[in-house]
């Protein structure tokens, strides 16, 4: 497969908390898709005692970003019922991506395409199978300390879009914010600010890393907690990008 795809090389930062990528362009993956089999997304925390552990209600100050300000997407609207068709994971329909636990939506194009299963694999070390297995719900992410659900690429410039989720109960890290895990993983960049905004009609705390070093791309990521797993979004801008145009493809997902 070398060769065939967008070089895309793993980056561990904070004693494996965190995984990056960054991209250039030589050629695209192959376009292909996965039907996820029916799967219960609702995901209940419970303590040690098999109890559900109550959601905070407390209120967390976040500025407005003006991302992705595009009309949101209707789950009812959609060809598949979405909110029991798919996994946790996500799932495409006409060459676009959904991702209800999230409650995001890609929109491909010309110009922004997603890799298939073999290219995910190779980004991430893992083999086929188990980007398979994990997207199907086979296997559960909290049963994984990273998973990749998605990535999104810009063919002419390389820069891309991965949605993962970090589960921190298997780093003993159990009760870490989103806020906590990005001032950890950039806690060696100079100048890295976490802060709070609203983003798809959520709050995720965000951190902007500056390029590293030649054609490693700036990133944007933005974070949130998710019943018990981490969400994360990274965002990895190649060249003249910048992340409204990046953010432009992506909107929010309303699922009843």
């Amino acid at each position: 497969m070398q060769g065939r795809k967008n070089k895309i090389a793993a980056v561990v930062i904070a004693a494996g908390l965190l995984m990056g990528l960054s991209a250039c362009t030589d050629a695209e993956p192959e376009d292909e898709k996965y039907v996820s089999p029916t799967f219960n997304t609702e995901v209940v925390t419970r303590g040690d005692d098999g109890k559900p552990i109550e959601k905070s209600t407390e209120k967390v100050e976040a500025e407005k970003s003006e991302l992705s300000t595009a009309e949101a997407i209707e789950g009812k609207d959609l060809e598949t019922d979405l909110s029991t068709s798919t996994t946790i994971a996500g799932t495409y329909e006409n060459g676009n991506y959904y991702n209800p636990f999230v409650g995001l939506a890609i929109q491909s194009d010309d110009i922004w395409r997603f890799y298939d299963a073999p290219g995910v694999a190779e980004a991430t070390g893992l083999t086929e199978d188990e980007v398979n297995d994990l997207w199907y719900g086979v296997v559960s992410p909290h049963s994984v300390k990273t998973m990749t659900c998605c990535i999104a690429y810009k063919k002419d410039t390389g820069s891309n879009l991965i949605i993962s989720y970090i589960n921190p109960k298997l780093y003993y890290m159990q009760n870490m914010t989103a806020r906590e895990y990005l001032e950890l993983s950039s806690r060696s960049v100079k100048g890295a600010e976490v802060k709070n905004v609203e983003y798809l009609g959520q709050v995720y705390a965000t951190v902007e890393l500056p390029e590293e070093k030649e054609g490693t791309g700036k990133r944007v990521q933005f974070a949130m907690r998710k019943d018990d797993l981490i969400v994360l979004l990274t965002y990895t801008l190649q060249g003249e990008d910048t992340i409204e145009e990046a953010a432009d493809h992506v909107t929010r997902l309303i699922v009843p």
